[in-house]
């Protein structure tokens, strides 16, 4: 009898935790950082964003919380809030499941700027080139559509070309964490004042990140062109 007491006693405190905690998290832990941290209920994870902040701050409040960031952790992510005076702010928020364009993603229209370096060499001018992007993901991930901008040093001249140019390229993922990709290629360019335009291939291998993706491209174009580019893919909006 004795020791059923004992235990009772020892879990007499969790019991009076979970008493006072709100039903959209499911379990609080504090650890000597001052981050207190709480496990978000589906009914939490479910709700909408512009009503959490009264949740936090009255789960917070429950919970005797001292003032301070609150952590949350929701089933493919989390959030950090900062509790003052009552009042819950959000600070960040991210999510496991949002990897550009990997399998699953029902994204249309990200935009996304990328930049890199290329070698071209194997036709008339052999150079290093600095390569920007500006462009869109199409029909669910599946494509993307950018604008591109060639800066160039030929190796054996101290004066510069450019080339503008539209690039389209289908988005072929491997996992959710790489892909590799093959597309076409429209530019015009300006060599030393003397204009021409022309089409060409590309395909290459992409390293899906949170926010962006490591790419290597191999661009092949006529008259003998071909280049190896090395870039890093920003996505502007999720």
């Amino acid at each position: 009898m004795k020791g059923i007491i004992f235990y009772l006693l020892l879990a007499l405190p969790a019991v009076c935790r979970g008493a006072v905690l709100p039903p959209e998290f499911l379990t609080y832990t504090a650890n000597g950082s001052g981050v207190s941290r709480l496990k978000a209920a589906p009914a939490y994870a479910d709700m909408a964003a512009g009503s959490k902040a009264e949740v936090i701050a009255n789960a917070c409040a429950a919970l005797n919380l001292p003032e301070g960031p609150v952590a949350v952790e929701l089933p493919s992510g989390g959030e950090i809030w900062n509790f003052s005076g009552g009042k819950a702010r959000r600070l960040d928020a991210w999510s496991d499941k949002v990897l550009p364009q990997g399998p699953g993603i029902k994204t249309a229209g990200r935009w996304f700027a990328s930049f890199g370096m290329q070698s071209m060499g194997g036709g008339d001018y052999p150079s290093s080139t600095l390569n920007m992007r500006l462009g869109s993901t199409l029909l669910q991930g599946r494509y993307d559509l950018a604008l591109s901008y060639d800066y160039a040093k030929p190796q054996e001249s101290e004066l510069t070309s450019s080339s503008l140019g539209l690039v389209g390229r289908a988005l072929l993922p491997l996992s959710r964490h790489s892909g590799w990709n093959v597309g076409a290629q429209w530019y015009a360019a300006d060599n030393y004042g003397e204009k021409s335009s022309s089409f060409g291939l590309v395909t290459g291998i992409n390293v899906y990140l949170p926010r962006g993706s490591f790419d290597i491209t191999l661009n092949l174009k006529d008259k003998g062109d071909c280049g190896l580019l090395a870039g890093y893919t920003i996505y502007l909006s999720r």
